[in-house]
């Protein structure tokens, strides 16, 4: 059985003959630092290292890497990614040191700091944070999600990777739409706004659905008949629980969701796989009923995030993608020995009747040793097979 082919049984949860390895996506990815250590670890040149994501300063693997770990996924990468940067270099705003992504968000660190010492960038100006009407949002100068120009040269290259591999091909986030509402109003004030002014927000994930609406329709005209797994973000959870009430997100952001979920699965014969850090199974069911196929990152360090509970629950519905080893604990500071246990019990839970990827919980972190990540992966090769 071929990559192409694990990937897609597992997703109709069925068996395939082994769990399907992803590593390289937005929240399956390695960072810069990590990645450095890592070929010389293995004693692989990369000589054409680039960015998957700026902001969170994460790397493309190369192919010898991927080789290595028997990894099924190929990723299709418009320019800039989710998070469009026209220039890759930081420029300086006040206290601040970063960039500028396509919704006037600034992504920063403070400017005190070495740049070759910044792990990440966080969106710390916040173009809503003063708005008090929803006309103000209505009338912003929103990005065009028609623009071509992040696709030029994909629709070949998708083709010629699809034709000429049997790789699971999938995508960086295509679509975010509560998740960004807390970075172009703040994250607390986002919150606040869904509790006292909720129109505002509304009025703000209108903008953001038509974007991402018309970027999935460029997006997936160019490539969709060769992708098999599209991304959609929307961190909706902390580790101890949602953040914001169920009630609320029923509401107001389901709906939102729903309708590019709906888009998506119109556009093209697809499978989605939702991001949302923390502890979700209160959102869960919602994902099955908006039509999400999988879910990642699947942080079992969060409350309730316990992964044969998990299975039990909502196996049956929805794909578990990611799950491999506690990202936080396990991967960075453990030994090679207690992250191959981690991953023997974590592939137990999940493994049973397909519905399971697995993958990094998260990004691997700058800090993680590379021992530890070919421990992982050495350990995932190990017991993957059915």
């Amino acid at each position: 059985m071929n990559s192409r082919e694990r990937v897609k049984l597992t997703l109709n949860h069925k068996e395939p003959d082994k769990v399907p390895l992803d590593l390289g996506g937005n929240t399956t990815g390695i960072h810069l630092k990590a990645y450095l250590r890592l070929l010389d670890y293995l004693e692989i040149e990369d000589k054409n290292i680039q960015y998957s994501d700026f902001v969170q300063q994460l790397v493309n693997p190369c192919e010898e890497v991927l080789v290595r770990f028997n990894i099924d996924t190929r990723y299709i990468r418009p320019l800039g990614g989710m998070i469009k940067i026209d220039k890759m270099e930081p420029i300086y705003e006040g206290k601040y040191v970063g960039v500028y992504d396509q919704f006037g968000v600034f992504w920063g660190n403070f400017a005190n700091k070495d740049i070759k010492d910044i792990l990440y960038y966080d969106p710390v100006i916040h173009p809503f944070a003063d708005f008090k009407t929803t006309q103000q949002v209505r009338d912003y100068d929103w990005p065009d999600g028609i623009d071509k120009s992040p696709f030029i040269g994909l629709k070949d290259f998708a083709k010629k990777l699809y034709n000429t591999t049997n790789y699971a091909l999938t995508t960086p986030p295509a679509g975010c739409i509560f998740e960004y509402c807390t970075f172009i109003f703040g994250f607390s004030q986002a919150l606040k706004l869904l509790i006292k002014q909720p129109e505002m927000i509304i009025a703000a994930m209108e903008g953001f659905l038509k974007y991402w609406t018309d970027y999935c329709i460029t997006f997936l005209n160019e490539v969709g008949e060769h992708i098999d797994v599209i991304s959609i973000n929307g961190d909706l959870a902390a580790q101890s629980g949602p953040i914001m009430n169920l009630n609320i997100y029923e509401k107001i952001i389901k709906p939102m969701e729903r309708k590019l979920s709906e888009k998506v699965h119109q556009l093209q014969n697809i499978k989605i796989n939702y991001h949302s850090c923390g502890s979700i199974p209160m959102f869960i069911p919602h994902f099955i009923d908006i039509g999400y196929d999988a879910v990642n990152p699947v942080q079992i360090s969060a409350h309730d995030m316990e992964p044969c509970s998990l299975k039990k629950r909502f196996g049956k519905d929805i794909t578990f993608w990611g799950g491999l080893c506690n990202t936080q604990k396990t991967l960075p500071f453990g030994t090679p020995d207690q992250i191959r246990e981690e991953v023997k019990r974590n592939f137990n839970c999940f493994k049973s009747g397909g519905g399971f990827v697995a993958a990094n919980i998260h990004n691997i972190t700058a800090e993680v040793p590379p021992q530890n990540i070919v421990a992982l992966f050495d350990a995932a090769n190990e017991f993957r097979n059915y």
